[in-house]
């Protein structure tokens, strides 16, 4: 499983339940790389996209109500997702948020897909800071690109792995 995430240089994720700016590429990126894809979120993530479910994708959503959400398979315990996705085959799993969800299986995750703002933008959410994680190495840094204004950078960081 990967995690996939935007994060500011406090890295904050999200203010106020939404993302802490636009990013056409980013959100160009995200589409492609999730494409055909399982994407595992919360149900506030669910429901912050305009268009629902995501399409050319199987959407699970982790919720504490095991209310039928349409177009996504919901569950109400991380131990039934996991399993789920044992079962996805040879379909990538990405873990897409928001950030209790991040938290929840940052554990069972081997890579992290990461878009850097080099801005603060007074987030209320955050990830943890992998730069400094003992647990994570990068493997992989794009260029700084420009994208609406902002100055972002791709990273791709892979567990380490205990010997």
């Amino acid at each position: 499983m990967k995690l996939i995430l935007v994060m500011d240089n406090d890295c904050a994720i999200g203010r106020d339940g939404r993302l802490l700016t636009r990013l056409p590429d980013d959100m160009k990126r995200f589409r492609e790389i999730t494409q055909g894809s399982v994407v595992i979120m919360g149900r506030k993530t669910y429901e912050s996209f305009p268009k629902r479910p995501l399409p050319n994708r199987e959407n699970l959503v982790l919720s504490r109500s095991a209310k039928a959400i349409d177009g996504a398979e919901v569950f109400t315990d991380i131990e039934s997702v996991l399993e789920r996705v044992r079962g996805a085959g040879q379909k990538p799993v990405f873990v897409i948020g928001g950030a209790e969800i991040y938290r929840q299986f940052e554990q069972y995750c081997d890579e992290a897909l990461i878009t850097r703002v080099y801005e603060n933008f007074g987030g209320d959410t955050f990830f943890i800071d992998i730069e400094r994680s003992k647990d994570w190495e990068l493997a992989e840094a794009s260029i700084v690109l420009e994208t609406n204004c902002h100055k972002i950078r791709f990273f791709r960081y892979i567990k380490k792995r205990v010997i």
